[in-house]
């Protein structure tokens, strides 16, 4: 027969050739794909099983030329994103036409996901590549009812593993109500010593501990992270490098007061398996059979800390001002302020809804709640204000500070007689015991006692009498100053805490004064001045409610009822201002001052 001439007439296909009857079908570029889902000894074996076996396959067709081998060990069939053995295949396939038949045994092999299988298979297709499931006998392009029985295939797979999931997580529950403890139980500071069973690593407890001491004396994780570095210790994995979210997850863990957290992160379903935060109700709590490093009264004031300094708009921690008006300083819509720095060299403080939202005029913010158009205020205007206010109100402070000096120099007096008392009261039980052992050597000489018994008593009296005379002896070395010298130090720091005449007061002083500044317009303020216990007769009071906002997005609304009664309505002018000003060798440019009010009230709370 004429084989060029059967080419040329088109009666047969390019790599199959027609001989007398006999079809030689063309070769194709082959690869195998294996999978098992653990590190499991019996599924590794069978891995290699799967493997011994497709080579085996090979031998019955010979019109395949093997290209590659693709594996996936340890590996769930529910999702492809973990699969990187199966990605690779893809890729090779698609990209690069390595191959043009993907041989597996079967299909939950390819996968255990419907959607999956399905569109990964139709992807192959669409680039000339088959896929052949061997046990299944459906070969994708081959068969024409290759798609509708992998479908059928592929659910069934998808079912087993559903079925698996809901008995993994039954297994779970009745582990945690027998009160076995799960994780790989590296945590730092205890090591794992049996299945359920955890005992404390001493020298890591140390760092443990240090971290919640070092927190609890104000320090940040980062300040943390540093004094942890530079002293050298090492994390639980045995690393220099100390990590934030690491100390975070330290100062949040309830495993150190002898509670575990179970079901703090779970999966988002058998198909995709990623995962997730729980939900907080859905978190569960088991107490330890171990011995805990840290107390429940520590780990609950770190929490209460935490929460205080966590901020809800950015999701980080805040540090809390130390500036006196970033407590006391509000604005009339409810939100507290931010304090800025400005072009020359003054602060400034803005609401914090502008800060966060943008001016009144110029947000995009639709919500007209979240915008506010006050002005800003520069903070020697509030410090200004606070001058003048107190020195008006207190104007009995030398007199005060006198009296308090008074005090503390009677409180002094009254210890330093007790100590003279119990000095004499010691001299006198000194003199007592050499009486004692006097008459002791009188009876010893008259045969009263035996010999050890004297020994023995004569002994104890020493003894006393050596303790009493080191306790004169420190008394006498020490040279105290008079309580006039003692005091001098605090009449010093109280003269200057309590110093009226300077531009910028004492922040104890206007904390101990103001309770809140309300900026209620412009160029006006309300401000509330705290009592304490003290009550004031025939004074008239009215209710009114002051509005917070809390930093969170959208905005909670607070409101605290207050009662007031209003004192004095102060005006403060361009003189007034200048004035001030000149105590910090600063000018006030005329044209643009404009005159302050402030509407002075009594507060108490109700």
């Amino acid at each position: 027969m004429d084989f060029k001439a059967v080419l040329r007439s088109g009666q047969c296909r390019p790599g199959v050739f027609v001989l007398e009857g006999v079809r030689k079908v063309e070769e194709k570029r082959v690869v195998f794909y294996g999978r098992v889902s653990t590190h499991s000894d019996e599924q590794l074996s069978a891995f290699e099983n799967q493997m011994t076996w497709y080579h085996q396959l090979l031998t019955q067709h010979p019109e395949w030329t093997v290209v590659g081998q693709y594996e996936d060990a340890g590996v769930t069939g529910t999702s492809v994103r973990k699969r990187k053995g199966f990605q690779q295949m893809l890729d090779d396939g698609i990209r690069l036409h390595k191959y043009d038949l993907i041989v597996t045994r079967e299909t939950k092999r390819f996968a255990r996901n419907t959607v999956d299988a399905l569109s990964y298979v139709r992807l192959l297709k669409q680039n000339g590549i088959e896929v052949f499931f061997v046990s299944d006998s459906i070969q994708t392009i081959s068969d024409r009812d290759g798609e509708l029985r992998l479908s059928i295939m592929a659910t069934i797979a998808q079912e087993e593993s559903r079925k698996v999931s809901e008995n993994v997580r039954a297994g779970q529950r009745i582990s945690r109500q027998k009160g076995v403890l799960r994780g790989n139980g590296n945590i730092l500071g205890y090591r794992r010593v049996g299945k359920n069973q955890f005992e404390i690593d001493q020298e890591q407890a140390a760092v443990v501990k240090k971290i919640y001491k070092w927190y609890l004396e104000g320090k940040g994780i980062r300040v943390i992270k540093e004094k942890l570095e530079e002293e050298g210790y090492k994390t639980a994995t045995d690393k220099s490098h100390w990590n934030y979210q690491v100390i975070a997850n330290i100062l949040s863990n309830p495993f150190y007061t002898g509670i575990q957290q179970q079901l703090v992160r779970v999966s988002d379903g058998y198909l995709t398996q990623r995962r997730v935060k729980n939900d907080q109700d859905k978190i569960e709590y088991m107490k330890g059979n171990y011995e805990p490093i840290i107390s429940e009264e520590t780990f609950q004031e770190v929490r209460r800390i935490r929460e205080k300094r966590y901020c809800k708009i950015t999701g980080k921690g805040k540090k809390e001002s130390k500036n006196v008006w970033c407590k006391i300083y509000v604005c009339s819509c409810g939100c507290g302020t931010v304090r800025r720095g400005s072009g020359d060299g003054e602060s400034i403080f803005l609401c914090y809804s502008q800060h966060v939202y943008g001016e009144k005029r110029k947000s995009k913010v639709p919500e007209e709640q979240y915008r506010c158009g006050m002005r800003t205020v520069l903070e020697w205007k509030l410090d200004m204000i606070a001058y003048y206010v107190i020195n008006y109100i207190w104007k009995e402070q030398e007199s005060d500070v006198k009296r308090a000096l008074e005090i503390i120099e009677e409180c002094y007096e009254d210890k330093t007689v007790l100590g003279i008392q119990e000095l004499e009261a010691i001299k006198n039980r000194i003199h007592k015991l050499e009486k004692r052992k006097q008459g002791l050597m009188d009876m010893r000489a008259d045969g009263e006692i035996t010999k050890e018994e004297f020994a023995v008593r004569k002994n104890q009296c020493q003894q006393e009498i050596h303790k009493l005379n080191l306790s004169v002896a420190e008394s006498a070395e020490t040279n105290q100053p008079s309580v006039s010298k003692k005091t001098e130090g605090l009449k010093k720091a109280l003269e200057k805490v309590a110093d009226l005449s300077g531009p910028k007061l004492n922040k104890g002083i206007i904390e101990a004064f103001i309770w809140k500044m309300v900026h209620i317009s412009d160029n006006e303020f309300d401000l509330y001045l705290k009592t304490g216990k003290r009550i004031f007769r025939n004074t008239e009071w009215e209710e009114t409610i002051i509005s917070h906002r809390e930093f969170c997005y959208p905005p909670a609304n607070r409101q605290e009822k207050i009662k007031r009664s209003e004192l004095k309505a102060m005006s403060f002018t361009y003189e007034d201002a200048v004035r001030y000003r000149k105590m910090s060798h600063k000018k006030v440019i005329r044209n643009k001052w404009e005159d302050l009010i402030v509407h002075i009230y009594l507060f108490n709370p109700i």
